[in-house]
């Protein structure tokens, strides 16, 4: 595993993180390497979602469609349930 040092942390800065710390019983470390984590994983997600959102408009592009929905949620589901009331679905 890899070791960091950060230097020049402001005193009140290092107080406050010592007290949250404590306030969740953990020593500072294990509570820098918390926040350290889930800003990681936070990050780890957009660049997932930011490659699929990618990987989308790729597709979009290649099958020519625009991947804006032509008609509201609630026309799809009026058009649905007029077919149900005619009878045709």
């Amino acid at each position: 595993m890899a070791t960091l040092q950060v230097r020049d942390v402001p005193d009140e800065v290092a107080a406050v993180i010592a007290e949250k710390a404590l306030a969740e019983h953990k020593s500072v470390s294990a509570y820098l390497r918390d926040l350290m984590a889930a800003d990681v994983r936070r990050e780890l997600q957009r660049r997932a979602i930011a490659a699929w959102d990618e990987k989308l408009e790729q597709t979009q592009r290649r099958l020519a469609i625009s991947g804006r929905a032509t008609m509201s949620g609630a026309e799809v589901v009026r058009d649905i349930r007029d077919e149900y009331d005619r009878g045709e679905k």
